[in-house]
């Protein structure tokens, strides 16, 4: 049986990111948004341990989780994460959202996205909660611009931007100068990275979308933003928490172009927390924007599902 090493409340007792409500009710603090620029110090190291994968003749690299967590560990940037690295904890609301781990729902969704007729050569893909951000990675090496967002900047930092550093630069930090000015110019055009919680990166990708907008010429104005948004939402074991539903499928609908896809790979339950996919896809019906379609990705054990999302017509 899956469950996540999981207790709210003795971690909210002492959990920095939970305030007391007016009536004494714990209220979380979600992170604020911020985006990450690209610099020398992404790049990994020769003795970082790599994975490598094969999926479809597309090969990709991947820091080794236990190697990033070596990493955060050694480094005073890892203090907001220092408890939760401490007791290895999956997960703590608000402070910790899994992004070191790869779960299982990663694998279904790239062995889904191997398999799809898509043609991601200058296409727009977010992927939303990505940690390793291996399904981005492999629309990347197949010509897609990514937008990648995790919780923590941490993982961002030491995981995610790594990541696609190794497979889209191909460089470490001995072999690449200090001063090479390739590194920004190269990834930037290929890759955008944020974190913080949903709500304010949903908050933070409209303002920047308005501010692009006004800075173009009036006969260019986009002006619902749809040049600006995503041909391909990717997400994976991201609605564990039912309580933070609503703001990602608010992110997703503000993002999506009118005929984008979104792909949501997750379990049908969440056994100690409490989401699953019906529940979520139940939210999605009510809110009425998109047709919701089950595909069954593992059976065995608890079973795994990816839910594929399009505007109605």
């Amino acid at each position: 049986m899956f469950q996540f090493n999981f207790n709210v409340n003795s971690e909210a007792e002492t959990d920095p990111q939970t305030l007391g409500g007016e009536h004494g009710e714990t209220v979380q603090v979600w992170l604020p948004a911020q985006k990450h620029e690209i610099t020398h110090s992404h790049l990994l190291d020769p003795s970082d341990v790599i994975a490598e994968i094969t999926l479809c003749k597309t090969k990709m690299k991947y820091l080794t989780m236990s190697s990033a967590l070596k990493k955060l560990q050694e480094k005073e940037t890892a203090c907001n994460l220092s408890t939760v690295l401490d007791k290895h904890s999956d997960l703590v609301p608000a402070v910790y959202e899994g992004g070191l781990t790869i779960w299982e729902c990663t694998w279904d969704l790239l062995n889904h996205l191997a398999d799809m007729d898509i043609i991601f050569k200058n296409k727009r893909v977010l992927e939303i909660g990505c940690g390793a951000a291996l399904p981005a990675i492999f629309c990347a090496l197949h010509g897609a611009h990514i937008t990648l967002q995790d919780y923590n900047e941490e993982v961002v930092n030491f995981v995610t931007i790594p990541n696609v550093a190794l497979n889209l630069y191909n460089k470490t930090s001995r072999n690449a100068s200090a001063k090479d000015e390739h590194l920004t110019e190269s990834l930037s055009s290929k890759a955008t990275f944020y974190s913080g919680d949903w709500a304010a990166v949903n908050q933070l990708l409209s303002s920047q979308c308005e501010y692009e907008n006004e800075q173009t010429e009036n006969i260019r104005k986009d002006a619902d933003g749809e040049e600006r948004k995503f041909d391909l939402i990717l997400t994976s074991e991201t609605i564990y928490n039912p309580s933070c539903h609503k703001k990602l499928l608010d992110l997703m609908t503000a993002h999506l172009k009118h005929d984008g896809l979104i792909l949501l790979a997750a379990k049908t339950h969440y056994f100690g927390v409490g989401g699953g996919t019906q529940q979520f896809a139940d939210l999605v019906k009510t809110q009425g924007q998109l047709d919701v379609h089950f595909i069954t990705s593992n059976n065995s054990g608890v079973k795994r599902e990816i839910i594929q999302m399009k505007f109605k017509n």
